[in-house]
């Protein structure tokens, strides 16, 4: 009877699918930049679809997106309870809350591209206006309050100048920071932090290579809109951040372009990445085995040559030495060690590329599930663009939007941001990443139900079920 009753609160789904597009908005916004609100926001929307939309969830359907789930919720767990997590809660720099929101608020916010994508009232396209929508203000906020403080194209005109705050002068020059809304206060971070919001936003551009300008007019002057909002924001605070990120994007469009117009492109390009990926795994593998001092493994690595100067510590590698060493070893859990009365030593810096800080926030276990979470969103991916019924300019701008954040993570990202105040933010605790983990349970939920709905009698399960 209780079941009844609750499946009569399917007909007021819209609202709740309303509700969800303005929780993303202040999530993409970086609203109050609290973390323990976004993990709040995410539990709360994710009773509430589950309440509102008990009727369509099915078991299957769930299951779909369990090879995601799982490795996440190890991930969350391992960072939670790991010791990188214990220390900086020793120094002040987390709050219990903020740990504990580590698993709390990420699994709710996966659970939500699930349930928001067998609701029928949930509309992807107007999702992409509001999140895009919201990384336009907080844009053109940010470039306003930089224009007011320093003016347009500071980074040039005052590079190699240093702010001083109460007699200290800031970690780093002028032309490497920028002020951000930072919580409800305008603060001096670095430089990446600026240039997020804008290539991010920069991301839209993909969908204006398939949007008829005739036919959708109001929708591809609205894409026209971010992107020049974007592109704006990084010429006028002009920065190598800033550069890389257009790269990137420019790279990612022209690879999304060339495989929609020759499909054979594709699997060139398929072969491409396949080949960096197994050569940057191989690299990676060496330069782990190249800081195990234990067994002298390090030296009969670095004894060599060659080896030694590309896998030593050097200006390229100097950052990811701290995160990898003797991490088989002492520091399989995190790369910490604890002093016998338990009170941790001092964090080290993160080395601002989440393929090393996995390591030290999540341990070796952790960063594999983190690549497992990427390895099936991306399958995920190929299904929901092959067999979804979402326009296809929407599918793209999803996947342009979640590989920027990735590739811009993996070699750019600072990660303790703050100038003259003690804010670090991993990969984890980022409102853009909250936006990824959706992304990637609402492709994956998506392309799977659409494949169901084509061959009804895939692993059993009918259309009407």
């Amino acid at each position: 009877m209780e079941f009844k009753k609750l499946s009569k609160l399917h007909k007021y789904a819209a609202a709740i699918s309303f509700l969800a597009m303005e929780i993303f908005a202040l999530i993409a916004f970086s609203f109050g930049d609290n973390y323990i609100l976004y993990g709040a926001l995410s539990i709360a929307l994710m009773v509430l679809l589950v309440l509102f939309n008990i009727k369509q969830i099915s078991v299957d359907g769930i299951s779909s997106i369990a090879f995601f789930i799982f490795p996440l919720f190890l991930y969350t767990l391992l960072t939670a309870l790991g010791i990188y997590s214990r220390a900086h809660m020793f120094w002040g720099d987390f709050s219990l809350g903020e740990v504990i929101f580590i698993p709390l608020g990420l699994i709710p916010v996966a659970f939500t591209g699930y349930l928001l994508s067998i609701d029928k009232t949930f509309n992807i396209k107007t999702f992409l206006i509001v999140i895009y929508g919201a990384l336009a203000l907080i844009s053109v906020i940010n470039l306003i309050c930089n224009f007011v403080n320093f003016g347009a194209f500071y980074t040039v005109l005052y590079k190699g100048y240093r702010m001083y705050y109460a007699g200290e002068a800031s970690s780093v020059t002028v032309d490497k920071f920028a002020y951000v809304l930072q919580g409800l206060k305008f603060v001096e971070v670095k430089m990446s932090q600026y240039v997020i919001y804008p290539a991010l936003l920069l991301t839209s551009s993909i969908a204006l290579l398939f949007v008829s300008p005739k036919e959708h007019k109001k929708t591809f002057i609205t894409y026209a809109g971010f992107t020049l909002i974007g592109l704006l924001s990084l010429i006028f605070i002009p920065s190598m951040l800033g550069l890389y990120a257009i790269i990137i994007i420019l790279v990612v469009d022209l690879c999304i372009l060339l495989i929609n117009r020759y499909g054979k492109a594709y699997k060139y390009v398929k072969y491409f990445i396949y080949f960096v990926l197994i050569m940057m795994a191989i690299g990676l593998l060496i330069f782990i085995l190249a800081h195990q001092t234990k067994y002298n493994i390090s030296n009969k690595i670095l004894s060599n040559n060659l080896l030694g100067k590309i896998f030593g510590s050097n200006r390229f590698t100097k950052d990811y030495v701290p995160a990898v060493t003797d991490i088989f070893f002492d520091n399989f859990l995190g790369s910490y060690t604890l002093y016998p009365t338990l009170d941790p030593v001092p964090p080290i810096e993160l080395s601002n590329s989440f393929i090393f800080d996995n390591i030290v926030t999540s341990g070796v276990i952790g960063a594999l599930c983190f690549v497992i979470m990427l390895f099936v969103g991306f399958k995920g991916f190929k299904r929901y663009i092959l067999n979804s019924e979402d326009d296809k300019y929407a599918k793209l701008v999803l996947l342009a939007f979640t590989i920027f954040f990735i590739i811009f993570s993996a070699f750019f990202m600072d990660r303790e941001i703050g100038i003259f105040y003690n804010i670090i933010r991993p990969i984890y605790m980022t409102g853009p990443f909250f936006l990824v983990l959706f992304i990637f349970t609402y492709v994956i939920a998506k392309g799977k139900a659409s494949i169901i709905k084509e061959n009804p009698q895939v692993e059993g399960v009918s259309v009407n079920a």
